[in-house]
């Protein structure tokens, strides 16, 4: 009897473990936020790919993940994702935790700065954005670390019809519990600028740097920048600009 009993136990649970194996890419649609959609599943949940995804009906391109099981015994869900359209692309490695936190590692990217997918831009900016960090936490929608780089390149004003030229935000290793600071570094345009960027707990940012024209500086860049007072000796100004998310 407790052979039998046994037998039928160790049946079920290799069933389980079959189930779990096998269990098509498609059961997990269920979990993905309502703004999320995902057609031609193909795979399975620990290994698969999307043929479409779409955010708030904006199509971001093909998606593939890879599960990491051992992440569900500590409570956590991770997997490798890649997201790629034509040469636009975002991967890296994804957790997410309790209490809407979310980690990435090693997390790459390349893309224009959409304004379906950035809301904020659509005040009339467009241009590119590359990213290469080795962390980031968000906590309640709050960026809580960034240890990394992140380069915008081609910024233009649609607003002003001006070039605002290429950036770039290096975040060094910060101690927990800290906002992120970044140095910031203009790459090219019509300014030179170097500066720190933080990123608030509000959520939101604060800037604070110096700026100085060149020869090729537009007169109407000049002209705005003389509402900073006169510049120092070296022919810099300086510039604070803050705001929310």
């Amino acid at each position: 009897m407790k052979r039998a009993i046994w037998i039928s136990l160790l049946a079920i649970i290799g069933f389980a473990i079959i189930l779990l194996v096998r269990m098509p890419a498609s059961w997990l649609l269920g979990f993905l936020p309502p703004n999320i959609q995902c057609v031609d599943v193909t795979g399975t949940a620990w290994e698969g790919s999307c043929g479409s995804v779409a955010y708030n009906g904006t199509q971001l391109g093909n998606a593939s993940w890879e599960l990491h099981p051992a992440a569900i015994f500590r409570g956590k869900l991770a997997a490798f994702v890649d997201l790629t359209r034509g040469d636009d692309f975002v991967r890296g490695e994804l957790e997410m935790g309790s209490g809407e936190t979310f980690v990435a590692h090693d997390l790459q990217a390349q893309m224009p700065l959409d304004p379906p997918l950035v809301p904020e831009l659509n005040s009339g900016f467009s241009g590119n954005v590359s990213v290469n960090l080795a962390h980031a936490r968000i906590e309640k929608g709050v960026i809580a670390a960034l240890e990394g780089q992140v380069q915008s390149t081609s910024l233009y004003s649609k607003r002003d019809r001006m070039t605002l030229g290429s950036y770039s935000v290096t975040f060094p290793k910060a101690a927990a519990n800290t906002e992120p600071v970044g140095q910031v570094m203009a790459l090219d345009g019509p300014l030179d600028f170097e500066g720190t960027l933080k990123l608030t707990r509000a959520p939101g940012w604060v800037i604070d740097g110096k700026v100085r024209t060149k020869p090729e500086t537009p007169p109407e860049i000049t002209k705005q920048l003389a509402y900073l007072g006169t510049p120092d000796p070296d022919g810099t100004r300086r510039l604070s600009l803050e705001g929310t998310f």
